[in-house]
């Protein structure tokens, strides 16, 4: 009878250490769904984001997951288009059961997932969709921004020219909501870093333009020490060429100079162009460092050799998600919401904190120049180790973000 005892002893500890790791295999997997644009003119742009949010999936479900589950994701195309996405977003969470969903190109298609997010107690996470009005008047505590609002990206280059010896700006600038924010933006920062700094002039151009030849000839006669421009694009590119086509002397303050796609083509054209960003690939800090040797190992795509830009932007944000599900120690959006205002997280760029009020990330932000090539990375031109604006000196105050909770 002993020995029968220890036989079914012995085979029950058998079968519960075989069963153990395949129990640990088949949980329940955690679903989120990323949309994106994966086609037409903004793919290069969706593509690169998802290349980030991958990277971080693979690094996690590779470290035993979140709340010892493995991430599950999906990938669809937004088309840029906020029916499109919103359809998308409600057939992932009805059909697949999804518990997050995420997005970083077109400000409409964010206010649309933030209601698909509100209405199914989800969370958004936004790691790229800048406009102001997201963590203000059209604020739901459902969607959180780990990116820079167009607010902050002009106030971290009016942060950086304050310091700086030049009093005549002048602001050129697409013709739509977009352009006109980044204006704004940039004065109002500077009325409040700068006083006595001087607006020369300002104008708006046509989406698309070919020719912006007279718009860079006005700033020319303007006497203008600096030229901020939000230009983007092939806007952006023109813009740049035509300028050192015509001797502009003036110092550009500019947008997303980070991506090496526009500054390969840019080329000479853009040395000496300042820009700011929430993630550089030169950003000098130990987890960035740590972070590319990572990538370059992991060789997730040759096309990108580097973490550039977008890849990095994405994977921050979504490692910063990861750490406020684990510490709310659950996927509910209400248990994540309590865990996550008022965290503060360990980015490649440095210490970020959410802020509890508008759930807008608040970060030290990257502006640097672009040197001539070759660097360190490219051949071609490209953004210098960067000067860090502290998190607090771009951030929008409270009471101006235009969010009821912020100016209790």
């Amino acid at each position: 009878m002993r020995g029968k005892t220890k036989f079914r002893i012995c085979l029950f500890l058998l079968m519960a250490i075989s069963l153990f790791p395949l129990t640990g295999r088949t949980a329940e997997p955690i679903k989120m769904a990323d949309i994106n644009p994966l086609s037409g003119v903004m793919k290069d742009i969706g593509d690169r984001y998802q290349l980030g949010i991958k990277f971080a999936v693979d690094e996690i479900n590779a470290s035993g997951g979140l709340l010892g589950r493995p991430i599950k994701m999906f990938y669809d195309d937004s088309q840029v288009k906020p029916d499109v996405a919103t359809r998308k977003a409600v057939r992932y969470i009805s059909e697949e059961k999804v518990d997050f969903i995420m997005s970083g190109t077109g400000t409409h298609v964010a206010k649309a997932l933030g209601q698909v997010a509100e209405k199914n107690t989800i969370i958004f996470l936004n790691y790229g969709c800048a406009g102001d009005e997201l963590t203000g008047k059209d604020f739901t505590p459902y969607q959180f921004r780990v990116a820079l609002s167009t607010a902050q990206q002009s106030g971290a280059l009016a942060a950086y020219f304050a310091t700086k010896p030049f009093k005549k700006y002048y602001l050129v600038n697409q013709d739509y909501a977009f352009g006109h924010d980044v204006s704004d933006a940039f004065k109002k920062a500077m009325n409040r870093l700068k006083p006595g700094w001087q607006l020369v002039g300002e104008d708006y151009h046509p989406l698309g333009a070919k020719d912006l030849a007279p718009y860079i000839s006005k700033v020319v006669s303007s006497g203008a020490e600096v030229m901020i421009t939000g230009n983007y694009g092939a806007d952006l590119r023109v813009l740049l060429k035509q300028a050192a086509g015509l001797g502009l002397k003036a110092k550009v303050g500019g947008y997303y100079l980070v991506d090496p796609y526009a500054m390969q083509e840019i080329g000479d054209a853009g040395i000496g162009a300042v820009t700011a960003e929430v993630y550089m690939l030169t950003e000098d800090t130990p987890q960035n460092k740590a972070f590319i040797e990572r990538w370059k190992k992991r060789k997730l795509d040759p096309e990108h050799p580097y973490p550039t830009w977008l890849i990095g932007k994405s994977y921050q944000a979504f490692m910063f998600m990861a750490e406020a599900i684990k510490k709310a120690k659950s996927t509910k959006a209400d248990d994540i919401i309590k865990a996550w205002e008022g965290m503060t997280y360990d980015a490649l760029v440095g210490r970020m904190t959410m802020r509890p009020c508008d759930h807008q990330v608040i970060t030290p932000i990257s502006v640097s120049e672009v040197v001539a090539g070759p660097g360190a990375y490219y051949k071609f031109p490209f953004v210098g180790t960067p000067t860090m604006i502290a998190a607090e000196k771009a951030a929008v105050p409270p009471e101006e973000t235009g969010n009821p909770r912020c100016k209790k």
